[in-house]
């Protein structure tokens, strides 16, 4: 059967050389296919440059959120390490100085991250490897910044969950897959720190957590990459289910 798709050009980012590289399609126009699998493959081919083009975009806004988060919770740091005192709201002093010098270090660290995204999308290399880069590098900075502190009792135990929605910016299956299984051998290491590792035995009551709080994280993180899985599952369908809308009727036909 013949296929008919859209007119579309897009400009996708090279990852192997400093040029752009632009793909159309023609669309409105009858597209001889000898199979329906040659017509998949064309579709599949379109959906991957599109795709792409998401990753690109979804990078950027990633990034631009990774860097409003560090810069919200190098704040909140810097408040913890000298106290407010603003009369009507006062939160005393609660971090000793090696603790602070050690997440300055490794904020520094996550923001060089930030830099070398935004230095490579502004050189136009975009390997299909970096948004793995990019979340490795979260969950690791992530999960050293909760050993050093209160470990799996630390209010940071959300941003795992920032971080699969971060994932989810990018519409790519295999990366949230990534960030997900990620996360819950990140939360796994940082339960056994706290149980084998944490320097005295009073750490180690103060970080380890009851059996049932362990057991909700674990469901809650792969819950919540299941359901982007499935939001970014849709899209496509959505994307397809638009465009046989937006199509015109073959000629001779009602």
């Amino acid at each position: 059967m013949p296929a008919r798709l859209a007119m579309v050009a897009y400009v996708i980012p090279c990852g192997c050389c400093q040029e752009d590289t632009w793909w159309t399609a023609d669309f409105f126009h009858e597209v001889p296919m000898a199979t329906d699998v040659d017509r998949q493959r064309v579709l599949d081919r379109q959906w991957f440059i599109v795709g792409r083009w998401q990753e690109y975009e979804g990078e950027a806004r990633a990034n631009l959120l990774r860097a409003i988060g560090l810069a919200a919770f190098y704040a909140v740091e810097l408040i913890n390490y000298n106290g407010l005192r603003l009369g009507f709201l006062e939160m005393p002093q609660v971090v000793e100085r090696p603790f602070h010098l050690a997440v300055t270090v490794l904020v520094l660290a996550w923001a060089m991250v930030v830099l070398g995204v935004l230095w490579c999308r502004k050189q136009g290399v975009f390997p299909a490897s970096l948004k793995f880069v990019s979340t490795g590098c979260d969950l690791v900075l992530l999960t050293t910044i909760m050993a050093l502190g209160d470990g799996p009792r630390s209010p940071l135990l959300v941003v795992y969950f920032l971080i699969l929605a971060l994932a989810a910016l990018r519409f790519s299956l295999p990366l949230l897959w990534f960030a997900t299984g990620g996360s819950l051998v990140a939360y796994l290491v940082l339960l056994g720190h706290a149980r084998w590792f944490a320097a005295t035995d009073l750490q180690a009551h103060e970080q380890t957590v009851p059996r049932f709080h362990q057991l909700i994280v674990v469901l809650g993180l792969t819950l919540t990459g299941v359901v982007l899985g499935q939001v970014v599952r849709r899209v496509r369908y959505l994307a397809e289910d638009y465009a046989q809308r937006v199509t015109p009727p073959s000629e001779g036909q009602p």
